[in-house]
């Protein structure tokens, strides 16, 4: 009896244990940006969306001058209402915003997209381009 409790007890830990990274798995979700610039190929923008804390983080990824921006929207980029944006610049630099930070970053739990693109500064006006969307819903309460 004692040898049957043993065997069931560790076949419970171990579904446990093997059910907790895929399930924070589906509650994080990865971003880039568009092409890069020029004969350049690959991303210059790596993001993260964590549902947990609505996490929202970026990095520049490229060092080709441009930086990264990401718009965030209640709804899908294409017709959702604009909540935030964020941006960072510098290879290896990055930003995020919480819902600890408060207001617009304590997300709805409802659908969420994400406009991921490259930002640059030309004749004193800023650009982006080559942007990916993203949409996700967020429902982890």
């Amino acid at each position: 009896m004692k040898k049957v409790l043993g065997v069931a007890a560790a076949a419970l830990l171990s579904v446990l244990t093997l059910a907790a990274p895929a399930s924070a798995a589906e509650h994080t979700k990865h971003m880039h940006t568009g092409d890069a610039f020029g004969d350049v190929t690959g991303w210059s923008g790596e993001g993260v969306f964590t549902e947990e804390g609505d996490r929202v983080h970026i990095c520049d990824t490229d060092a080709d001058g441009r930086g990264v921006a990401i718009y965030v929207y209640k709804g899908t980029p294409d017709t959702g209402t604009q909540l935030y944006w964020m941006h960072v610049g510098g290879n290896g630099n990055c930003v995020t915003r919480s819902a600890a930070d408060g207001g617009v970053y304590n997300l709805p739990e409802t659908r969420v997209g994400f406009k991921f693109c490259r930002y640059w500064k030309e004749a004193d006006r800023y650009h982006s381009g080559e942007c990916k969307d993203y949409d996700f819903l967020n429902d982890n309460s």
